[in-house]
């Protein structure tokens, strides 16, 4: 069977066990996702911790989809074809061979990373795609310099920024890009109208997230910049080589080996130059404060499709079996992930999953028929109580003293406000409600062990 053969027929069997994963799964939305589910109901210009694009997507996809467990999963398992298709149109504009640019974007859908991701509701989703269309734009214009190039260069760099400010690496690589490369350098540096065009655009459509940030004090620049965290440098080498080998296994071990093996080999064309200065700076940035600090592996994100062409591109001339191994092990990847996802599994790097659902019926059951309000101090419990009583009219708050530091959204758009006189039931620590002004009782009613929280919760019903 060739290679492409063989890749369509394991991409058609990658996508009928999400569909079954998707639709028969136990599990609930993770933390994270349902906080993007809530900013969506109220779609805003920024949020604490995030730019807003995601949220307006989601508005979108849930007025088509409603809002259900399977249709928001449907969100990122859709849009990853859309990646897949960028993918084709990129590795085409940069290799002109089309059964390349197929077996590219067929392989790039059953990467391991994106097995993973398709399951989950993520910025990275965004992010990847409209950075892919940026790179497609910025080779059209390198061949052909007009207005309408650098007017969707603008567009797509902005729409990248508003996914998720990681874009900001390709910022740093196109400037690069212009400094090495001669003919896209002669591209920009003889159209000043076209660049001042390119940063209208981005302006105007960063403009909006950048009123946001002016009125909330750029709270959310500044919570960048805690996540980076170089004040709490704790020197790691091992935390470094974990980082490289999950990218390693985000890309296709044998891929990634394999090109490993034959880098003596590569070609430096400007495919080759052009696709290592979108991807090598951000590994080595996202390296460096691993060792430093600590970094997600998704961090990376940015500088995955890049890398990813280049590698794919590199094995297609030197062994097209390399390809077919690979695609053969990422699918059986994609398999047992999603046969676990499928039955449920009570392994535990699914806690975080698992039983949310039936803790906010427990809730719904047993403790909110005394009250109409539910206030609740952490962030990601917060967000899937509020997904999972969506229907029951229920008011959720958290609590926040004004005089502190905002560290979550919701100490924006649903605080306990320091006058709040109605008794309430409480999940969190008492000691955060000394701000109220009437001095209320907390009494304990339960304390709960979970899969889905680190610790226990304690449940306290609120009297004034």
């Amino acid at each position: 069977m060739t290679t492409y053969k063989l890749s369509f027929f394991i991409l058609l069997l990658s996508i009928t066990i999400k569909l079954i994963g998707i639709h028969y799964t136990n599990f609930d939305l993770f933390g994270d996702e349902a906080q993007y589910w809530l900013w969506s109901q109220t779609p805003e210009l920024g949020y604490y911790s995030k730019p807003p694009l995601l949220a307006w997507l989601l508005k979108l996809h849930t007025l088509l989809f409603g809002n259900s467990f399977e249709a928001l999963k449907y969100f990122p398992f859709i849009f990853y074809f859309f990646i897949s298709y960028a993918v084709y149109l990129l590795s085409y504009e940069l290799y002109q061979n089309k059964k390349l640019a197929i077996i590219t974007a067929l392989s790039f859908y059953l990467l391991p990373s994106v097995s993973v991701s398709s399951f989950l509701i993520s910025t990275d989703v965004i992010l990847i795609f409209f950075c892919s269309l940026s790179l497609l734009t910025l080779l059209r214009i390198r061949k052909k310099p007009s207005i309408d190039n650098f007017i969707l260069l603008g567009i797509f760099f902005g729409l990248s920024f508003l996914a998720k400010y990681a874009a900001l690496y390709y910022l740093f690589s196109l400037i690069l890009m212009i400094v090495l490369d001669r003919k896209l350098r002669k591209a920009f540096a003889l159209n000043y109208i076209n660049i001042l065009v390119f940063l209208v655009c981005l302006f105007i459509v960063l403009l909006p997230n950048i009123l946001w940030n002016i009125q909330n004090g750029w709270i959310t620049l500044f919570h960048t910049a805690d996540n980076v965290g170089l004040e709490r440098v704790n020197l790691n080498v091992i935390r470094g080589i974990e980082f490289l080998l999950l990218q390693s296994v985000m890309l296709g071990p044998v891929l990634f080996f394999s090109f490993i093996f034959y880098l003596k080999k590569i070609k430096f064309s400007f495919q080759t130059k052009f696709l290592l200065i979108f991807s090598l700076p951000v590994f080595c940035i996202i390296f460096i404060e691993s060792i430093l600090v600590r970094a997600n592996a998704n961090w990376a994100a940015v500088g995955l499709i890049p890398i990813f062409i280049l590698i794919t591109n590199h094995a297609y001339n030197y062994s097209k079996k390399i390809i077919q191994y690979n695609n053969i092990v990422n699918f059986l990847f994609c398999f047992v992930l999603f046969c676990l996802i499928t039955t449920s599994s009570n392994l535990k790097i699914f806690d975080r999953i698992n039983g949310i659902s039936d803790f906010a019926n427990t809730l719904k059951a047993n403790y909110l028929e005394k009250t109409n309000y539910l206030i609740i101090e952490n962030r990601l419990l917060y967000s899937s109580l509020s997904y999972y009583l969506k229907n029951s009219n229920k008011i959720l708050l958290t609590p926040h003293n004004p005089k502190n530091k905002i560290t979550s959204h919701f100490h924006l758009s649903g605080p306990l406000k320091p006058y709040h006189n109605k008794n309430f039931i409480f999940i969190g620590n008492p000691a955060s409600l000394n701000y109220l002004e009437k001095n209320p009782r907390a009494i304990k009613q339960e304390e709960v062990n979970v899969k889905f929280f680190n610790n226990s919760i304690k449940i306290y019903e609120v009297v004034f």
